[in-house]
């Protein structure tokens, strides 16, 4: 550019800008040094524009025209470090006087792009004193943000956040450096780098980095690149965990620095005090010197962290919070530092919040309504300003909205209406354009008086309609187009009139004229009057708000009624010529203008002017200042404070409430107003920095925008909604698609949206729609690639008729981005021709070589694209830009972030099978190897570019001087190159991976997300725990932060802290931070679970000293708790049982606390009595999610033992309640055997509790015996063997609870007691408990072998079908007592009577010495309440203990107990039925054994009960012959059952006297004579017939008893047929073995086994062979006169069993039998017991 083209002083300055640079080797450096002088400290602040103007065109020289490289050079270099210079000289402004003059001048440039590049350039300085140049660029930069407040900003925080980022590349450069020779090594430990020690040179360059930074993160919220994971936040923190780390990487050093300083200060080595370069003793190998600046380097880091945290706490405190708990105690201490400053400096906590989204889209909202102290909008009217044309009707849309819901509108017309004002010559030309203000007017006469158009002009245009329908009606008043059979008189008459009557009601409707309409008018009125008053009469300007009235609100609906709903239907062609007439009168009436250029229309001139008066009457009525608008005219508002972001209403607007449109802020409008502070924000900056007026309203609101806007990020990429019904929906294939099921609202489909994968955004240079597809955010594994096809889809769907191109970035694309081959098919699937046809261009981005592979593949797929002319392949910013202007582009920020600050190495050749020629590129995060030679891709010569990040390098070696290698992580093997400059290369790659592994933390902890209410607990905890700290600076620090923390929040500690430094405070001070807890958790309980929650994390961080201590101050907290276990708000009731599982984790976690956990945590629950049924809850819940037998159940049922060590009747009553509902609930739905019930498991773990809780007599069995005793028997011998072995010893506890509690026993009673203690360890009580097997119960109950729960589902997989829910190990599955056992002992009826009088007897004795003692009443009452439950798997216990402990009975009793034999029985026979059909499943079938042992214990219970009942019921008769049919069913166990029953009966009937008068066979054959058919069907079956000989069928049943294999029946047997000779002796009184027809049939059966039967009766032998071996016939006879006969004799014969087995067998009965099926036989037996009962 020529010098001629510049203006004097302008080329003045460029001229000495270009002595900057003077090469003169006599006075060079002397000319450098008085130019850079001149300009830095004496030009006149009025031509800076010009200097700042003419540094920018200079410096822009220093780097390449293209591509935008750097072109270092030794005068480059020089030049930038004199433009350092000057810059730094004018912002310090040394001349004080001057400094408002230079300020004003400093606003009107922006310094951005001239900083920027200076330090890109520096960047990429090597020379020997390029360290220096660095400072001193830091040093302007700390200047620069010094003079903030006087600068102007295009985009100041991505300005700053791009400085940042470019000086914290330069920070431990020097310390954390690699050498290329162990550029291996280092690198490929992934994270690890090499220290070495720091000169003095680094040290000041870190600190002057860390001063520039700290200054640059003042209230800076982090802008990342947009993300390819879709999500801003995660972007932000992982930026700030980024810098973050790298700060505490610094600290670090700082530390070990100290560390080491103080170690060779202690040996003598070095001195304490600072010593410069060169003096005194060198220092020992490995030990580093401490730089003077070491101190000030760490403060300084502390204030960059703070300033981070600060403006970023949504984003960094979860990343940043875990310090609090680090190893290390100095950065503790600086952490608790950077808390401490955060919460002085007023942090707002209130972004942490769910909602502070829309409290930032309501920011926006404030900032762009916020009025100026003369009532001007600086926001809004920036941004009428600078919005382009396009975007005009968004912003009057947005605008009217916001405003009007702040009810501020009144505000924005008068500043629109005054800028049309200013900008119009004449009134003629005022809102004639299609400018802001016309389309705002225009809204909202749209919006505010659609009611009053349709009120008004509805009536008289449906009037016109109707008269338009008539023949003769025509209103054409043009003689052309009239008709020959119409009249222009009376066309223009009719015209007239209708004309005149919708002028009327217009005029008379002044009263309903809308408010915000009225407000409008009014407006215009001040500001035309204000603009052209002086030129202008009143009338006129009362005509110019008429003519837009009519202009822009009533004619368009006049001419358009049906668009603008004021009809049904499209007007007629007659109709609509009339309405076109009646709105140019109108028009003219309301401009005070009459017709000439229209001669058709002159005639209606008088009719025009006959209305001017009364139009200009009705106008100047609705422009009328409201009272409330003439209030505000009296008593204007104050100024609004610009501190407030909420603007203050006005009063003339307070009528905009009651205004339908009223209504808060949509959400499409707050992303409206977002997309357009966005994209026009730089452009707002620079108009409000245009004048110095602007500045000053401006700038304050626009930074407070500015943040707002960095803090929302860019707005999300959005697609306008249209309707289904505009698409051509001819594809059968894409209609099939598209008619899936709606997806759009799932959660899954959301979450592909949220990628951005897929979006549409900016114009291409032909004016087409770009849409752009960003590959490498497509992860096959994790998206559905279904669901983005679909996305896709509607994402183009607006735009399916019209054209419209699309760029593909394939930037850093690789195989887990690729579509499967049946996806891509699917691409051609869903789509159509036409669709393809609208598709202009596609812009393939950066391919790589996986892509190229790809295509290769899928060739045939492909085949389509191949050599299409719409495919065009770019590879950078700038060829793209031949397409889509850069303005327009929108490739995300880390693809466009690739090409800025590259070092450039071309002409390198990278080996391989081909050798290739490529340009290796290395950027600030990444490599990218950009081939030099085309390759075809879709038959198109590409140019691939293959991307390599720094988190990808593996390893990075110098193989020579002349080639290096690359390994790069997921790739087949290393990359070889070729290159002169090998060495820059690899310094270049190991530096871009040295920052990386620098900013990786080397644990990722990231703290649970963090509420605003969570942070006063959050930090509270951090501070106490901290304040036990052994290190003195670490106490202090805490101190100071928990100072910080009572004032920020309030907290009521009455006084007791005082923030202050050099407070030295010991190490022993546990009694002041408990005393400290102790009294917040009694102030401010509202922090309970936020602190308490926060405490469990810290704990588990924590030494094991500061455990100890964090357990003493929490404690105090946990009564607190039960205010919130009923609260109201259910996220805090979960958030109770959250911080109980969190416990119980760190319980079961923390062995070495565990005996310390269980004394200061649980003991405290056990007096909560709200708190403690919750408490069990997440006990038995954790215990049964691990299983029985494991850790988690074992040490949960001894912390059950800690909780009743402070309150034991509530803990003991708690759990045995608890474990008794749960036995109840077993009920519901029923299972065959116990453990096979759902709520098995908690059923043992609760046993588990109630063995642990029993010793000592935490169950307080003074209570509860009763509930503990129906325990004991409805679950004696169930479960796995150490579960038997806990019922055994939980009755050995109970009773040595009974012998060792403060009751006061009698000695009788203590050794009565002390002999069952005894007695229950015997072998015979074993067996009764299911472990005869073990040698000591105690030691079984304890032995538990714990497996997972899957194996252990497989090992305890039930017998007998269905599924167990249990989670035993080491021993196999056991029934409950009902048959079906493998391989455990099981529990037969007549041991748990043993138990069951065992304990009644304890119970009993025990009660003598307790006067009023019910507990008798108490267990009769549960087990009877159980026995008449549906419960197969328990019921048949209860029955059988109700049975034994049953004092009294009643008659509904009995009667209840045989309704559920009947039903037991129906079941019996059903199962029968089938088992019968395949025998070998009979010992398997469990609901059949269950139902034998039901009727076993019904038959025994009823047994035992009888004599209990009076002897009035008529029970008693009807129990023979149900006893006698249950004789007959066939089964072992029943069979002894029954005959107890017979015995029973006939004892109660014979002591009553009953067979005194009657004799047996009379009174039973009476009895049985209501069911005699039923009856008479059994004797058929069974072949024996009591109503031919009574006693002889009667013997027959019972001679089976004789065969039984217990000798207890077969005594029974025996005892039972010598009663029945008694009972039919007393009536036919005489001696019972007098040998009659009655008693024939007993003596016979009793001869062969009672010996007094063959001592008082004559006895024959006549022995006779038979066929049956070992079998012999007996005779008997008798001594008397009278014998038997010989057909009784036949009839009885008998056969004596061999000698070791008591079996008779009577011969009738038997052939009987074998007559008939035995099936045959039991179903008679089942039916006649039915009926009997």
């Amino acid at each position: 550019m020529g010098d001629n083209q510049y203006c004097p002083v302008t080329q003045f300055i460029g001229n000495m800008l270009k002595l900057l640079v003077c090469q003169n080797e006599k006075f060079g450096a002397q000319i450098q040094r008085h130019v850079k002088e001149l300009l830095g400290q004496q030009l006149n602040p009025f031509v800076y524009p010009l200097l700042f103007e003419q540094l920018k065109i200079y410096i822009d020289k220093c780097f390449n025209s293209q591509g935008g490289h750097v072109l270092v050079s030794d005068s480059n270099t020089l030049f930038m470090e004199n433009a350092i210079y000057i810059l730094k000289s004018i912002l310090e402004d040394p001349r004080g006087g001057q400094t408002e003059s230079r300020g004003e001048h400093l606003a009107g440039s922006s310094l951005e792009s001239i900083i920027l590049n200076i330090i890109r350039y520096i960047r990429h300085v090597e020379c020997p004193h390029s360290k220096s140049v660095k400072i001193r660029v830091c040093q302007l930069v700390t200047v620069l943000m010094a003079r903030r407040e006087d600068l102007s900003f295009r985009q100041e925080i991505k300005f700053r956040n791009k400085v940042t980022e470019y000086l914290l590349d330069w920070l431990l450069v020097s310390t954390h450096a690699l050498s290329i020779q162990s550029a291996s090594q280092a690198v490929s430990s992934g994270v690890s780098v090499s220290v070495t020690t720091p000169d003095v040179a680094s040290r000041d360059l870190d600190y002057s980095c860390m001063e520039a930074v700290a200054a640059l993160l003042a209230g800076l919220p982090l802008q990342p690149e947009e993300s390819d994971r879709g999500d801003l936040l995660e972007a932000k923190s992982h930026l700030f965990s980024k810098y973050f780390t790298l700060f505490m990487n610094l600290l670090n050093d700082c530390a070990d620095e100290a560390a080491d300083m103080a170690v060779a200060t202690g040996m003598g080595i070095l001195d304490s005090s600072p010593c410069s370069p060169g003096s005194g003793p060198p220092p020992i190998q490995g030990i580093r010197r401490r730089s003077p600046n070491t101190t000030a380097l760490r403060n300084v880091t502390v204030t960059a962290m703070s300033n981070l945290l600060n403006a970023n706490i949504e984003s960094g405190l979860m990343h940043a919070i875990g310090l609090g708990y680090h190893r290390d105690p100095q950065t503790r201490a600086a952490f608790m530092e950077v808390l401490t400053r955060i919460l002085l400096q007023g942090t707002e906590f209130e972004t942490l919040a769910e909602s502070a989204l829309h409290e930032r889209y309501q920011k926006l909202v404030d900032l762009v309504t916020l009025l100026g102290d003369r009532n001007e909008l600086p926001i809004a009217m920036a941004l009428a300003h600078v919005v382009p044309p396009e975007q005009l009707d968004d912003l009057s849309r947005v605008l009217v909205a916001i405003f009007d819901a702040k009810h501020l509108l009144e505000h924005l017309l008068l500043n629109m209406f005054n800028r049309e004002a200013e900008l119009a010559d004449s009134l003629q030309t005022l809102f004639r354009g299609n400018s802001l203000s016309s389309k705002i007017m225009s809204l909202c006469f749209k919006i505010y008086g659609q009611d009053y158009l349709r009120s008004v002009l509805l009536p008289e245009l449906a009037a016109l309609t109707v008269e338009c329908a008539k023949p003769h009606v025509s209103y054409e008043v043009d003689p052309s187009r009239i008709d020959a059979k119409e009249s222009l008189e009376d066309n223009q008459q009719s015209l007239t009139e209708i004309t005149s009557r919708l002028y009327d009601s217009i005029v008379a409707s002044a009263d309903i004229f809308p408010k915000q309409l009225r407000q409008m008018c009014h407006c215009l009125l001040q500001v035309i009057s204000q603009r052209f008053g002086q030129t202008s009469g009143q009338d006129q300007i009362i005509s110019v708000i008429g003519t837009l009235v009519f202009l822009r609100f009533i004619n368009p609906a006049i001419v358009s009624p049906y668009e603008h709903g004021l009809c049904a239907q499209e007007p007629s062609l007659k109709a609509k010529r009339g309405l076109t007439f009646m709105s140019k009168l109108l028009q003219s009436i309301a401009g005070q203008i009459t017709f000439s250029k229209e001669l058709h229309m002159r005639v209606f001139n008088r009719f025009v002017q006959q209305h001017f008066q009364s139009c200009r009457e009705f106008f100047r009525s609705v422009s009328a200042a409201p009272e409330a608008a003439l209030a505000l005219e009296a008593s204007p508002p104050p100024p609004v404070n610009l501190e407030s972001a909420a603007a203050v209403g006005a009063a003339g607007a307070a009528s905009d409430c009651a205004a339908a449109y009223n209504t808060p802020v949509s959400e499409a409008n707050f992303y409206l107003l977002h997309r357009l502070l966005w994209t026009n924000q730089e452009r707002i900056g620079d108009f409000l920095s245009s004048s110095r007026d602007q500045r000053q309203v401006g700038r304050r609101p626009f930074d407070k925008l500015v943040t707002v806007l960095a803090h929302l990020g860019p707005p999300e990429h959005r697609t306008i909604e249209s309707s289904w019904s505009s698409m051509d929906m001819t594809s059968v294939k894409f209609e099939e698609f598209m008619s899936k099921s709606n997806i759009t609202e799932k959660e899954e489909f959301k979450s592909v949206k949220s990628l951005n994968i897929f979006y549409q955004a900016g114009y291409s240079r032909a004016g087409y729609p770009v849409f752009y597809y960003i590959a490498r955010r497509f992860k096959h594994a994790d998206v559905n690639s279904d669901l983005l096809v679909y996305h896709v889809l509607l994402t183009l769907k607006q735009y399916y008729h019209k054209s419209f191109d699309l760029v593909i970035d394939f930037t850093h694309t690789c195989a887990e981005n690729r579509f499967r081959t049946d996806s891509l098919n699917r691409w051609f699937v869903v789509t159509t021709d036409k669709f393809y046809s609208n598709l202009n261009c596609v812009y393939i981005y950066n391919c790589n070589n996986w892509v190229r592979e790809y295509t290769k593949y899928h060739e045939r797929i492909l085949s389509p694209l191949k050599n299409s002319r719409k495919l065009v392949f770019v590879e950078s910013p700038n060829r793209l830009a031949e397409y889509i202007a850069p303005d327009q582009q929108k490739l995300p920020g880390v693809t466009l972030a690739l090409e800025e600050d590259l070092k450039v190495f071309n002409n390198a050749l990278k080996l391989s099978h081909k050798d290739t020629k490529v340009c290796i590129k290395v950027g600030p995060h990444a490599i990218q190897v950009t081939s030099a030679e085309k390759s075809k891709v879709l038959g198109h010569s590409v140019l691939l570019n293959d991307v390599y990040y720094a988190s990808e390098i593996e390893e990075v070696c110098l193989v020579d001087d002349n080639q290096f290698t690359l390994t790069i992580a997921n790739d087949s093997g290393p990359l070889s190159f070729i290159h002169d400059s090998c060495e820059s290369i690899v310094q270049s790659i190991v530096h871009i991976r040295t920052r990386w592994a620098l900013s990786q933390t080397d644990t990722v902890t990231v703290h649970t997300k963090i509420r605003p209410r969570d942070v006063p607990g959050t930090l509270l905890n951090i501070a106490l725990l901290n304040l036990g700290s052994s290190d003195p600076s670490l106490r202090s620090a805490a101190y100071n932060l928990l100072c910080a923390l009572t004032q920020t929040f309030d907290l009521k500690i009455e006084g007791q802290l005082l923030e202050t430094t050099g407070l030295c405070i010991p190490a022993n001070n546990t009694l002041f931070i408990k005393e400290i807890s102790n009294t917040l958790s009694q102030n401010e309980p509202h922090l309970t679970l936020e602190f308490l929650e926060e405490c469990i994390q810290g704990f588990q961080q924590s030494s094991i000293e500061m455990k100890h201590l964090c357990l003493e101050y929490m404690s105090p907290w946990l009564k607190n708790l039960v205010r919130f276990c009923r609260h109201s708000d259910e996220n805090k009731r979960q958030k109770v049982v959250f911080i109980l599982d969190k416990l119980i984790s760190v319980t079961l976690s923390q062995e070495e606390m565990y005996p310390n956990f269980q004394a200061k945590i649980w003991s405290n629950f056990g007096d909560l009595h709200d708190l403690l049924d919750i408490v069990l809850d997440c006990f038995i819940r954790r215990s049964v999610a691990s299983g029985f037998g494991s850790l988690t159940a074992e040490v949960m049922a001894d912390t059950a033992v800690a909780l009743a060590a402070s309150n034991v009747q509530l803990v003991s009553k708690k759990v045995i309640t608890r474990l008794c509902r749960l036995i109840d609930r077993t009920c519901t739905s029923p299972t065959t055997i116990l453990e096979a019930h759902s709520m098995w498991n908690d059923i043992a773990i609760l046993l588990r509790y109630l063995l642990m809780l029993s010793f000592n007599n935490s169950l307080n069995v003074a209570c509860h015996l009763p509930l503990l005793f129906h325990v004991v028997t409805l679950l004696v011998c169930t479960g796995p063997l150490s579960l038997r072995a806990s019922t055994h010893g939980l009755v050995i506890n109970i009773i040595h609870s009974l012998c060792t509690s403060q009751m006061e026993l009698s000695e009788d009673t203590l050794r009565h007691l002390k002999h069952y203690l005894t007695e229950f360890t015997l072998p015979e009580y074993y067996q009764v408990f299911g472990i005869s097997s073990v040698k000591s119960a105690a030691v079984s109950a304890f032995r538990t072998k714990f497996v997972e729960r899957g194996a252990a589902h497989s090992m305890m997989a039930p017998p007998t079908g269905g599924t167990a829910n249990t989670c035993f190990a080491g021993s196999e599955y056991v029934g409950g007592g009902g048959g079906g056992q493998l391989g455990m002992e099981r529990l037969p009826l007549q041991s748990l009577e043993l138990l069951t009088d065992t304990l009644l007897e304890i119970l009993s004795a025990v009660m003598k010495d307790i006067p009023n003692c019910n507990w008798l009443e108490q267990w009769t009452h549960l087990s009877k309440r159980f026995a008449f439950q549906h419960n197969p798997a328990l019921q048949y216990r209860a029955i059988t203990v109700f049975g034994c402990i049953a004092k009294s009975v009643t008659e509904s009793d009995i009667k209840h107990l045989l309704r559920i034999m009947v039903k037991s029985l129906e079941s019996y026979a059903r199962d029968l039925e089938v088992i019968d059909k395949d025998l070998k499943h009979r010992s398997l079938d469990s609901q059949y054994n269950c139902d034998l042992t039901l009727i076993e214990a019904i038959i025994l219970s009823v047994t035992r009960l009888l004599p209990l009942l009076s002897p009035e019921s008529s029970i008693h008769k009807h129990m023979f012959w149900i006893a006698l049919c249950v004789l007959q069913l066939e089964e072992v166990s029943l069979y002894a059952a029954g005959l107890a029953l017979m015995e029973q009966n006939l004892d109660n009937l014979d002591n009553q006297g009953i067979f005194t008068e009657r004799s047996l066979e009379s009174l039973m054959m009476e009895y049985r004579q209501p069911l005699i058919l039923h009856y008479k069907q059994l004797d058929n079956c069974v072949g024996l017939s009591f109503r031919e000989n009574f006693h002889f069928a009667l013997v027959g049943h019972l001679l089976k008893g004789f065969r039984h294999p217990t000798p207890k029946t077969v005594s029974r047997t025996v005892r039972v047929l010598s009663m029945l000779l008694s009972i039919i002796s007393k009536t036919e009184k005489r001696d019972k073995y007098e040998v009659t027809p009655s008693s024939v049939a007993y003596l016979t059966a009793l001869v062969a086994v009672s010996e007094e039967v063959r001592s008082r009766c004559h006895l024959k032998f006549q022995p006779k062979p038979t066929a049956t071996a070992g079998l012999n016939s007996m005779v008997i006879e008798s001594n008397s006169n009278d014998s038997l006969s010989e057909e009784a004799a036949t009839s009885s014969a008998t056969a004596a069993a061999p000698s070791g087995n008591r079996q008779l067998q009577l011969v009738s009965s038997s052939s009987a039998v074998s007559a008939m099926g035995k099936q045959q036989q039991q179903q008679a037996s089942q039916v006649e017991c039915r009926n009997q009962i």
